[in-house]
């Protein structure tokens, strides 16, 4: 019998450890570091430049700042807890998911340059392309660690078809907002483009709450894996039985 190489045997040893424990503890990490970032853009007027009396104005001038702020912690925060829910029902890890989860640690970890640039130069359309583009890819690769887990049989045998629809459906409504709100700033609208993220909350919620039923709700999202050397068990023949078959002798 040949003796397996030592790439697949080391395939074999880090297959057999796939607990999702690290993986979720830097994710959290970047997730929040990103999070802190976002406040570095702030600064308080000086008094050398703006006296006291004045000081109420300055603040009022920061307001884009501001604006951008709020808007890209709730981003990265909704990102998060989406992230963080996802996991509670991936049971493990393997090599393509990590590779998923770094791709969108990247994004994150990106947000805070888009927000500078959109909080400097308020609705024009290059930032505001470059903002919604981050975003929205950050919401598509949400979407990838979703449906690669499923496809992967990496999911928990809790999370059935309904329940698997119902979470793809959830990430994708913010990314494709972003995305028409792409289009929108390059009709000449960025500040319409702008505003039309307020609306992205609410439609979320809706959607959620809408009850979209299929035959299939209740199945299995991911069917389960025989046991690693036993051959899965061929399924059941569905082919109707001739009339006058004798039925199969009793073992």
């Amino acid at each position: 019998m040949e003796r397996p190489s030592v790439r697949a045997r080391h395939r074999a040893l880090l297959a057999a450890r796939d607990s999702t424990e690290r993986l979720e503890f830097f994710s959290d990490a970047v997730f929040a570091i990103a999070m802190t970032l976002l406040v570095l853009d702030l600064r308080v007027p000086s008094l050398a430049t703006v006296p006291r009396d004045e000081l109420g104005g300055a603040l009022l001038d920061q307001a884009p700042k501001l604006f951008a702020y709020v808007l890209s912690f709730a981003v990265i925060g909704l990102n998060w807890s989406s992230h963080f829910r996802r996991f509670q029902v991936i049971d493990r890890v393997d090599r393509r998911l990590v590779q998923l989860d770094l791709l969108l640690l990247m994004l994150v970890a990106f947000v805070p340059f888009p927000t500078a640039v959109l909080s400097e130069y308020g609705p024009e359309v290059a930032g505001v392309v470059l903002y919604a583009g981050t975003v929205a890819l950050i919401g598509g690769v949400q979407c990838l660690i979703w449906v690669h887990a499923r496809r992967a049989g990496l999911l928990s045998p809790l999370v059935d078809r309904g329940l698997y629809r119902y979470v793809r459906r959830n990430i994708l409504v913010p990314g494709v907002a972003f995305l028409v709100s792409i289009v929108i700033a390059l009709l000449g609208q960025p500040l319409i483009a702008m505003l039309s993220w307020l609306a992205i909350s609410p439609a979320s919620i809706a959607l959620s709450r809408a009850r979209l039923v299929r035959p299939d709700e209740l199945e299995p999202a991911v069917r389960p894996r025989p046991p690693a050397g036993r051959p899965a068990a061929p399924a059941a023949s569905t082919a109707p039985i001739p009339p006058g078959t004798p039925a199969a002798p009793s073992p």
